[in-house]
Protein backbone atom coordinates (compact mmCIF):
# COMPACT_ATOMS: atom_id res chain seq x y z
CA UNK A 1 0.00 0.00 0.00
CA UNK A 2 2.69 2.43 0.93
CA UNK A 3 4.64 1.65 -2.21
CA UNK A 4 1.60 2.56 -4.28
CA UNK A 5 1.26 5.96 -2.57
CA UNK A 6 4.97 6.60 -3.01
CA UNK A 7 4.78 5.67 -6.69
CA UNK A 8 1.84 8.00 -7.25
CA UNK A 9 3.70 10.87 -5.62
CA UNK A 10 6.78 10.28 -7.69
CA UNK A 11 4.79 10.01 -10.93
CA UNK A 12 3.05 13.26 -10.24
CA UNK A 13 6.34 14.89 -9.57
CA UNK A 14 7.91 13.75 -12.83
CA UNK A 15 4.91 14.15 -15.16
CA UNK A 16 4.96 17.89 -14.81
CA UNK A 17 1.58 18.20 -13.03
CA UNK A 18 1.96 20.73 -10.31
CA UNK A 19 -0.57 22.21 -7.96
CA UNK A 20 -0.14 25.91 -7.43
CA UNK A 21 0.77 26.75 -3.86
CA UNK A 22 -0.83 29.84 -2.35
CA UNK A 23 0.29 31.25 0.90
CA UNK A 24 -1.88 34.38 1.19
CA UNK A 25 -4.51 36.68 -0.30
CA UNK A 26 -4.19 38.37 -3.63
CA UNK A 27 -4.66 42.10 -3.90
CA UNK A 28 -7.91 41.65 -5.84
CA UNK A 29 -9.38 39.47 -3.10
CA UNK A 30 -8.42 42.00 -0.45
CA UNK A 31 -9.92 44.95 -2.35
CA UNK A 32 -13.17 43.08 -3.09
CA UNK A 33 -13.49 42.14 0.58
CA UNK A 34 -13.03 45.77 1.62
CA UNK A 35 -15.63 46.93 -0.92
CA UNK A 36 -18.14 44.35 0.33
CA UNK A 37 -17.56 45.35 3.95
CA UNK A 38 -18.00 48.99 3.01
CA UNK A 39 -21.35 48.26 1.35
CA UNK A 40 -22.54 46.24 4.35
CA UNK A 41 -21.56 49.01 6.78
CA UNK A 42 -23.11 51.76 4.65
CA UNK A 43 -26.42 49.89 4.68
CA UNK A 44 -26.41 48.68 8.28
CA UNK A 45 -25.34 51.85 10.13
CA UNK A 46 -28.39 53.97 9.11
CA UNK A 47 -30.60 51.01 9.93
CA UNK A 48 -29.07 50.69 13.40
CA UNK A 49 -29.53 54.43 14.01
CA UNK A 50 -33.21 54.16 13.05
CA UNK A 51 -33.71 51.17 15.34
CA UNK A 52 -32.07 53.03 18.24
CA UNK A 53 -34.37 56.04 17.73
CA UNK A 54 -37.45 53.83 17.62
CA UNK A 55 -36.34 52.03 20.78
CA UNK A 56 -35.88 55.34 22.61
CA UNK A 57 -39.28 56.53 21.43
CA UNK A 58 -40.92 53.32 22.66
CA UNK A 59 -39.14 53.60 26.02
CA UNK A 60 -40.30 57.22 26.40
CA UNK A 61 -43.88 56.28 25.55
CA UNK A 62 -43.82 53.41 28.06
CA UNK A 63 -42.34 55.69 30.72
CA UNK A 64 -45.00 58.34 30.02
CA UNK A 65 -47.75 55.73 30.23
CA UNK A 66 -46.47 54.56 33.61
CA UNK A 67 -46.26 58.16 34.87
CA UNK A 68 -49.81 58.91 33.65
CA UNK A 69 -51.05 55.76 35.38
CA UNK A 70 -49.41 56.87 38.64
CA UNK A 71 -50.98 60.35 38.40
CA UNK A 72 -54.41 58.87 37.68
CA UNK A 73 -54.17 56.43 40.60
CA UNK A 74 -53.27 59.27 42.96
CA UNK A 75 -56.26 61.30 41.75
CA UNK A 76 -58.73 58.40 41.96
CA UNK A 77 -58.03 57.74 45.63
CA UNK A 78 -58.90 61.33 46.58
CA UNK A 79 -62.20 62.11 48.25
CA UNK A 80 -65.16 63.20 46.07
CA UNK A 81 -65.07 66.72 47.50
CA UNK A 82 -61.34 67.11 46.72
CA UNK A 83 -62.03 66.85 42.96
CA UNK A 84 -63.73 70.05 41.81
CA UNK A 85 -64.52 70.25 38.07
CA UNK A 86 -61.86 71.89 35.90
CA UNK A 87 -58.11 71.64 35.52
CA UNK A 88 -56.26 70.50 38.62
CA UNK A 89 -52.81 71.59 39.75
CA UNK A 90 -50.19 68.88 39.85
CA UNK A 91 -47.12 68.61 42.01
CA UNK A 92 -43.71 68.95 40.36
CA UNK A 93 -42.60 65.95 38.33
CA UNK A 94 -39.80 63.80 39.75
CA UNK A 95 -36.31 64.40 38.29
CA UNK A 96 -36.15 60.98 36.60
CA UNK A 97 -39.39 61.73 34.73
CA UNK A 98 -38.06 65.13 33.63
CA UNK A 99 -34.81 63.51 32.45
CA UNK A 100 -36.61 60.82 30.42
CA UNK A 101 -39.32 63.11 29.00
CA UNK A 102 -37.82 66.48 27.98
CA UNK A 103 -40.26 69.40 27.74
CA UNK A 104 -42.83 67.54 29.86
CA UNK A 105 -46.37 68.99 29.99
CA UNK A 106 -48.89 67.31 32.31
CA UNK A 107 -52.54 68.04 32.79
CA UNK A 108 -55.28 66.60 35.02
CA UNK A 109 -58.84 67.58 34.10
CA UNK A 110 -61.96 66.75 36.11
CA UNK A 111 -65.29 66.77 34.28
CA UNK A 112 -68.56 66.30 36.15
CA UNK A 113 -70.96 64.02 34.27
CA UNK A 114 -74.61 65.11 34.30
CA UNK A 115 -76.11 62.06 32.60
CA UNK A 116 -76.73 58.94 34.67
CA UNK A 117 -75.53 58.55 38.25
CA UNK A 118 -73.36 61.32 39.69
CA UNK A 119 -69.80 60.79 38.53
CA UNK A 120 -66.64 62.65 37.64
CA UNK A 121 -64.35 61.82 34.74
CA UNK A 122 -60.64 62.23 35.45
CA UNK A 123 -58.38 62.66 32.43
CA UNK A 124 -54.61 62.76 32.63
CA UNK A 125 -52.81 64.07 29.54
CA UNK A 126 -49.04 63.96 29.09
CA UNK A 127 -47.01 65.52 26.30
CA UNK A 128 -43.24 65.84 25.80
CA UNK A 129 -40.72 66.71 23.12
CA UNK A 130 -39.20 64.02 20.97
CA UNK A 131 -35.63 63.68 19.72
CA UNK A 132 -35.96 66.38 17.05
CA UNK A 133 -37.50 68.85 19.50
CA UNK A 134 -40.99 68.35 18.08
CA UNK A 135 -43.89 67.70 20.43
CA UNK A 136 -44.98 64.08 20.57
CA UNK A 137 -48.67 63.19 20.28
CA UNK A 138 -50.18 63.46 23.76
CA UNK A 139 -50.87 60.39 25.82
CA UNK A 140 -54.21 60.48 27.67
CA UNK A 141 -55.79 58.18 30.25
CA UNK A 142 -59.26 58.49 31.80
CA UNK A 143 -61.02 57.09 34.83
CA UNK A 144 -64.40 57.65 36.46
CA UNK A 145 -65.02 58.36 40.14
CA UNK A 146 -68.37 57.90 41.89
CA UNK A 147 -69.40 59.32 45.27
CA UNK A 148 -69.48 56.90 48.16
CA UNK A 149 -73.09 55.98 48.98
CA UNK A 150 -74.35 55.19 52.46
CA UNK A 151 -73.52 51.61 53.36
CA UNK A 152 -70.68 51.33 50.81
CA UNK A 153 -67.10 50.84 51.95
Amino acid sequence: MWNFVRDMRSRRRFTGIRRPRRSGFTLVELISTCVLLGVVFSVSIPLLVTVARERLSAEQRQFALQHATNLLERAVVKDWSELPPGEQTLTDAPPDVLAMLPGLERQLTVTERADGPPSKQLTVSIRWQGKAGRAVAPLALSAWVYPVQEGQP
